[in-house]
């Protein structure tokens, strides 16, 4: 007995057993999702949607403003998704936007392959041509902004904000909203209603979109719609892709390869708007039935860029059909579009401005405001005392 116990003291003969915490094997997400905030609403965006105003030109300038909301939410909230592939994924609840697809080319570097803008304020100035954005109540044109909706036969005037036409929604479409959100697993839902006759439509409508991000970098959007009565709806998700990446420059834009499952498509005239025809791609320069390199087809449209609405081919019972495919060999990224949707809108940026032009203008608008805040400075300080004893008399 007397050897164990001295055995033991030595430490011979005793194990070590390693600590629980060590055992313990820490699982990595495959998807990880984060919120965060992305700024502030305008205080002429918060006004509630049955504030009464007693000045008219205030009431004007509320429901004008680019940025006017329906709902009354301060902050926009922006939502982060992480896939174990590298890929990452930012939405911010105004507009119900997508801000920012990083993903790795074929040597793992990292990079943004959709357009967008750093802080909000850039997403609030006019020149924003919908970067990203959630578009509604309807996407692309409508001519002479008049609406005949069935079975009624009613029509409409909708608002006039592209000539003496309709576009994208109107002055304030669900692109200039801060739509409400909330988190559902590994889903992030969006909702915003736009009321009855809000830019000319009839019937209230509540839309809601469900954002999701998978591990195998798939991003599904899904939109759905309720109305008060008959009316329109025609939403769009407005992304912009150059798989070269940002830091690639514009001129790695021409190689991408393109590829489109549509026989068919929608001539327009000079203004943009459809004809109501419906055109067949085969010997047409819109033919891209099979890939094709977009250095080649640019110089051979007559507008100098596509801008052209195709009718997708569909399979008689599918639910999501494949649309179209680009491809940029040097990166080696690969997007593929699958939608349920009849229509796809092939744009290639002829008519985006310069990104320095905009930065250009942005600074521009905030040197005018601070002229307007020192205007109104200068004119409060000249009717203070005015002001002081209109005070005092009150306090009497």
């Amino acid at each position: 007995m007397a050897e164990e116990a001295e055995e033991r003291a030595s430490g011979d003969t005793v194990s070590v057993t390693k600590p629980a915490s060590e055992d313990i094997v820490i699982k990595v997400p495959d998807v990880e999702l984060l919120v965060d905030g992305f700024g502030f609403m305008p205080e002429d965006a918060k006004l509630p949607r049955k504030s009464k105003q007693s000045s008219k030109s205030l009431t004007e300038q509320s429901v004008h403003d680019s940025c006017a909301s329906s709902t009354n939410i301060d902050i926009v909230r922006r939502y982060t998704w992480v896939t174990k592939n590298r890929m990452t994924v930012q939405i911010i609840t105004y507009g119900a936007t997508i801000t920012t697809i990083k993903v790795p080319d074929k040597k793992g570097v990292p990079d943004d392959v959709v357009a967008g803008f750093d802080t909000l304020e850039e997403y609030f100035q006019p020149s924003n041509p919908y970067f990203g954005a959630t578009i509604g109540r309807y996407a692309n044109y409508i001519r002479e902004g008049t609406a005949v909706v069935k079975p009624s036969g009613r029509v409409y005037m909708l608002s006039q904000n592209r000539g003496h036409n309709h576009y994208n929604g109107g002055r304030v479409g669900f692109d200039k909203v801060n739509w409400r959100s909330y988190v559902n697993g590994n889903k992030v839902v969006m909702s915003h209603i736009s009321e009855r006759f809000n830019e000319g439509y009839p019937g209230t409508v509540m839309a809601q979109i469900t954002f999701e991000v998978s591990c195998d970098n798939t991003i599904k959007i899904e939109m759905k719609c309720t109305t008060s009565e008959p009316t329109i709806v025609n939403l769009s998700s407005a992304l912009y892709f150059n798989l070269a990446g940002h830091h690639a420059g514009p001129e790695q834009m021409y190689e991408h390869i393109i590829t489109i499952n549509a026989d068919k498509f929608t001539p327009t005239n000079d203004e943009g708007l459809v004809t109501g025809e419906k055109n067949v791609v085969g010997g047409t320069v819109f033919d891209f039935r099979v890939p094709r390199v977009l250095r080649a087809m640019l110089p051979k449209v007559p507008m100098g860029g596509f801008d052209v609405n195709y009718c997708i081919t569909q399979g008689t019972e599918q639910d999501l059909t494949f649309q179209a495919r680009a491809l940029h060999p040097v990166t080696g990224r690969v997007v593929e579009v699958y939608s349920n949707q009849p229509g796809m809108q092939f744009y290639t940026g002829n008519l985006l401005p310069d990104p320095d032009k905009i930065v250009e203008e942005l600074e521009g608008e905030e040197e005018a405001q601070e002229e307007d805040v020192k205007e109104e400075s200068d004119s409060e300080s000249e009717s203070s005392a005015n002001g002081e004893e209109a005070v005092e008399e009150s306090k009497d």
